[in-house]
């Protein structure tokens, strides 16, 4: 039995001596593939940049020549914004890559060449700015010579002068010369005074340059060191790629359309961000929307655990509250979910993840803990983008310099086919707005961004639109029309007491004047008091010879909340007595022990409403 007993742990030693003799010699065959490899250095070139909305994707591609073998391969001149940990490399059907490691190290001159230039020009204005001050000091000394001089000739012309003997033509040049000599210095002393302040400027820009060209740098040479093994011989490449910071892209839009109103000119454009430390040049750029993602896991799920807790001692929370709450969750649960999608190890995966979890497990509260009512303005779906994820691979190649300033660049034009129509709201104001919808069949999804908006030739103004996938109707603004107005009127109104219930009664009309001398669309709004509570304020309305708009858009979204809109064609001309009216009667009854009121406290509520009525308008 004892013998039975020490068998396996004799077998067990045994095993474990050869595993590691078998790691020993694997480590000693990789030292010593270390010590016979090839020490190459190379750059290569930007051949490929994926631009995010923040950062940049960086591939380089690198040539390796020479015979096959292992090689170490440093790629200098990385850029001040590298993302360290981001490096990767990928070889091709000749290369295997072995590893890849970051590494930097403090130079005596700045690499860059641009502050290099900067360091020589400040160099030169300072040896300059010394030179002047040298120069203003001796005419100081030149000036004090003269008084000397003056000192010296003035009592002896005068002794002289007492005695007879005085040479007046001696005094007469040492006089000339002194006052000369004044002038001159004078003259100088301007120039140089001058001279002192244009280098004094000359200076402080140069400074101000290096500094915003060098912000966030130091005198740092940046390397990736790239362990390969060779597996042919002659010309391979390897491509390296890594993320940078300090750059990024926003759409841009400019919208026109002539006079026929049949179709509208659309020029999408990003406005780019470049200051990665590095230019470049001629390079395939591919604009993405998605966020860069180095992990290949996502998020893992956590378990919900609950209990119970004693129920007098909650008070039940507002709806504001309950909202608040909830935004400032799903801010935790975006923000982790960014950190997740770029975690790189397993450390960074789980603790991105918890977060995530914790944050959810708020939400799940909220949502296990309060009433339906205080819920319907909690988001209960995850909306991590404002649109879907896209990606504009640019035709040609494309050339951007790290710099400062915002760059230009186009990424489709096209035309789409556009219904103008008018927009009055006579209660808010006399002005009718130009609308056109139009219908996005550029083969494109458009982000949502800023817009520049031109109406035969002319500047109208500046607008924004939402994100309109292919094949979806939007709505711009094309300004103001000034040939068309509108105005609200009240022509009438009763109160009445019938029972326990007040009766408000209202006639409005609208009134649309059209100077034009044809006819106008217009789409005319306004609205009803509207109560959450229905059973408390009944709202009921009488239409008039226009009926409401038959629009299935309106009448899902719009309309439930008390906004009304009728479609109607004012006649040429139609302005005073002839002007196009639209009349309607508005009935509220209620309690009449109570008082009509806007509703208090939900100013913030309201606000949020109008924003999502808004922006869905945009979108058909």
């Amino acid at each position: 039995m004892r013998l039975a007993n020490k068998t396996p742990l004799l077998f067990s030693a045994a095993a474990l001596c050869v595993a590691l003799a078998v790691l020993a010699a694997q480590a000693d065959s990789a030292r010593a593939e270390r010590v016979n490899a090839v020490n190459k250095t190379a750059s290569g070139r930007v051949s490929h940049v994926t631009l995010y909305r923040g950062q940049a994707m960086i591939t380089r591609t690198v040539p390796v020549e020479g015979d096959k073998g292992i090689i170490d391969l440093v790629v200098g001149d990385l850029p001040e914004h590298v993302v360290a940990e981001s490096l990767f490399a990928e070889g091709s059907d000749g290369i295997a890559v072995r590893a890849v490691r970051f590494r930097s190290r403090a130079v005596i001159d700045e690499p860059r060449e641009e502050v290099r230039k900067l360091d020589d020009e400040i160099v030169g204005i300072r040896e300059k700015i010394d030179v002047n001050a040298k120069t203003q000091q001796v005419l100081v000394k030149r000036t004090a010579y003269l008084d000397q001089l003056e000192g010296f000739v003035a009592p002896t012309a005068k002794t002289e002068l007492s005695k007879g003997v005085l040479d007046v033509e001696a005094l007469q040049k040492i006089t000339t010369f002194s006052f000369e000599q004044r002038k001159l210095i004078v003259t100088e002393q301007v120039a140089l005074e001058k001279e002192a302040k244009q280098l004094a400027e000359q200076l402080s820009l140069a400074e101000r340059k290096r500094a915003e060209i060098a912000a966030g740098s130091s005198k740092t040479i940046r390397e990736a060191v790239l362990f390969l093994d060779k597996l042919a011989d002659g010309a391979q490449s390897v491509r390296l790629n890594y993320l940078v910071n300090q750059a990024g892209w926003s759409p841009t839009y400019t919208f026109r359309s002539d006079k026929d109103r049949t179709k509208v000119g659309v020029e999408y454009s990003a406005l780019i961000q470049q200051m990665s430390g590095e230019n470049w040049q001629d390079v395939a750029l591919t604009l993405s929307t998605a966020s860069p993602a180095l992990s290949s896991a996502g998020p893992g799920l956590a378990p919900f655990h609950v209990s119970l807790a004693d129920g007098a001692s909650q008070a039940p929370m507002a709806k504001g509250e309950v909202a608040q709450q909830a935004q400032q969750a799903r801010g935790r649960q975006l923000a982790a979910n960014i950190d997740n999608r770029t975690a790189v190890s397993f450390g960074m995966n789980y603790s991105s993840s918890w977060a995530i979890n914790s944050a959810v497990n708020d939400l799940q509260c909220l949502v296990l803990t309060n009433p339906l009512d205080a819920l319907t303005s909690v988001e209960t779906t995850m909306s991590e983008d404002e649109g879907p994820n896209l990606s504009y691979a640019l035709t040609g190649a494309v050339s951007l310099a790290s710099r400062s300033d915002h760059q230009m660049v186009r990424i489709l034009q096209s035309e789409m086919k556009s219904q103008f129509y008018h927009v009055a709201t006579p209660l808010l104001t006399s002005y009718v707005y130009r609308e056109a919808e139009l219908t996005n069949d550029g083969g494109e999804d458009l982000l949502a961004g800023p817009i520049n908006v031109y109406l035969d030739g002319r500047f109208v103004g500046r607008g924004e639109i939402p994100t309109v996938a292919r094949g979806q109707n939007f709505v711009v603004g094309f300004g103001a029309d000034p040939q068309l107005r509108a105005r609200q009127e009240l022509a009438d109104k009763t109160d009445d007491v019938q029972g326990g219930n007040r009766q408000i009664e209202f006639e409005y009309r609208l009134v649309i004047e059209n100077f034009k001398t044809e006819v106008a669309a217009v789409r005319v709004l306004d609205r009803l008091p509207y109560s959450d509570r229905a059973s408390d304020v009944r709202v009921t309305m009488t239409e008039g010879k226009d009926a409401l708009s038959a629009d299935k858009v309106y009448l899902r979204r719009e309309r439930p909340k008390g906004m009304l809109r009728w479609d109607i064609e004012v006649p040429a001309r139609a302005t005073a007595e002839n002007a196009r009216m639209v009349e309607y009667t508005v009935r509220m009854e209620f309690d009449r022990n109570f008082q009509l009121t806007t509703a208090a406290g939900q100013a913030q509520q309201q606000m949020e409403e109008f924003e999502k009525l808004q922006r869905a308008r945009l979108k058909r």
